[in-house]
């Protein structure tokens, strides 16, 4: 769908993003996609889901949306295409992609104890993942894609994430990022190969995920080097800032995270400026991609989601100061 858009609302952002103006149809789908989430939950026995329905309800609440707005946390281009994409307006797609958002979201939180591995939260995982394999081979038949794609995609989702290879280098690190958004990627992919969307979506939703990691490393480049985790910046830092932050780890007792602000880098980027300077490359990548993105959309015909991308873009290109 291309063309001149429709009056929008303005859509706060994940930090980093730039507010992204939903047309109506988009912010439908959006809440939709909640309700999509329900239908899951409700096959649930009922005092667990409650218990899931209050806690989903309580995340990116609206004021037109009293039953929880989940997917206001997710940035619109990976999941708007469902509105962009004709083919993709139908129940059992709408319910496959939010649970492939959700997992991916789930299992972070699971992994890092954010969210409390009870009942309720390991129930609603094993829900997740039936109705993805259920309606994504309702999908396969219906639009003759190849089945077989469903258990790549699952595959490289679950390797990169339960057991990822050790980076070598930035591009490595991205390229796990790609493979951790297979689930993401799962519907486009169907779409594609059973010939419902022009080649190329799969591609746009791998490019923001990844877009999306970059941007996300940016903004939590404080806690992240406390914990003594490696994300991006570590890897656009220089051998000296790469130790000191290293030096963070929990395992040498150090808690604080001085030298990681813009205030303790030098502006001559000198080897002592470090962490300002690797954020700023960062953010520029994850520019560059979103700026491709939108290119191919834009080429495609697809100004909706072009337009969506460059705002998007904005944000990340006018993201500094970040919240250290």
């Amino acid at each position: 769908m291309s063309g001149t858009l429709p009056p929008a609302s303005v859509v706060p952002p994940p930090p980093g993003f730039g507010a992204v103006l939903e047309t109506p149809e988009v912010s439908a789908l959006r809440r939709r996609l909640h309700g999509r989430l329900l239908e899951i939950v409700n096959r649930m026995p009922r005092p667990l889901a409650e218990d899931v329905a209050a806690l989903l309800g309580r995340h990116g609440r609206t004021r037109t949306a009293h039953q929880g707005d989940l997917f206001v946390l997710f940035p619109a281009p990976v999941w708007s295409f469902l509105h962009w994409v004709p083919a993709a307006r139908r129940p059992d797609a709408e319910r496959l992609h939010a649970a492939a958002l959700l997992l991916h979201l789930w299992d972070d939180h699971l992994t890092d104890r954010q969210l409390a591995a009870d009942l309720a939260a390991l129930h609603l995982r094993t829900e997740l993942w039936r109705c993805l394999e259920r309606d994504a081979a309702a999908l396969c038949a219906a639009w003759g894609a190849n089945p077989k794609l469903v258990a790549g995609h699952t595959e490289r989702y679950l390797s990169a994430t339960h057991a990822p290879r050790t980076p070598a280098d930035l591009d490595s690190y991205c390229a796990t990022a790609r493979e951790q958004a297979a689930l993401w990627t799962l519907l486009p992919r169907l779409l594609e190969t059973g010939g419902r969307a022009e080649a190329g979506w799969s591609s746009l939703v791998e490019d923001f995920a990844v877009a999306w990691r970059l941007v996300d490393d940016a903004a939590d480049v404080r806690r992240d080097a406390v914990a003594g985790i490696r994300s991006a910046v570590w890897w656009e830092l220089p051998g000296t800032g790469r130790a000191q932050w290293d030096a963070r780890s929990p395992l040498t007792g150090r808690t604080d995270a001085s030298g990681c602000g813009p205030e303790a880098a030098p502006r001559d980027g000198s080897e002592g400026a470090g962490c300002a300077q690797a954020v700023t490359r960062v953010l520029a990548r994850a520019a560059a991609l979103l700026a491709a993105a939108a290119d191919r959309a834009a080429a495609a015909g697809e100004g909706g989601v072009a337009t969506e991308l460059l705002t998007a873009r904005v944000g990340v290109l006018t993201s500094a100061p970040l919240p250290w």
